[in-house]
């Protein structure tokens, strides 16, 4: 199953994706549609707006059979697994929110440009 990754998942945030049964294809951009909220202190949430939209980087990867159950299952409350648009074209399954499911204490981080330029920041 290929999954666009954007958080704890992301080979400089997780160093080693095989442990998680990732396996990195390519990097990859989301159509600039969605704001970037960091959920939990350590999970991405894409939450698709319709105005001051960011092309949020992440990566594509193959999720191993055998692990996609767990992993999909570690999402916090609030975050799901849906379609995200492409900047390439097409969509892939990736961390999806509202506002409305966001669990509290979620922060919007759009301004980093991206999950790990945030890692690096508050590491």
């Amino acid at each position: 199953m290929i999954v666009f990754v954007a958080g704890s998942g992301l080979r400089e945030v997780a160093g080693d994706q095989a442990s998680l049964g990732l396996t990195f294809i390519r990097e990859e951009r989301t159509a600039p549609f969605y704001r970037l909220y960091v959920v939990a202190g350590r999970f991405a949430a894409l939450v698709e707006v319709d105005a001051n939209g960011i092309s949020v980087p992440g990566e594509l990867c193959d999720l191993a059979e055998d692990r996609a159950a767990a992993l999909l299952a570690s999402e916090p409350p609030g975050v799901k697994q849906g379609p995200v648009k492409l900047i390439s074209g097409g969509t892939q399954p990736g961390p999806i929110a509202t506002i409305a499911t966001l669990p509290p204490g979620s922060r919007d981080i759009s301004a980093y440009g991206g999950f790990a330029s945030y890692w690096r920041r508050i590491k």
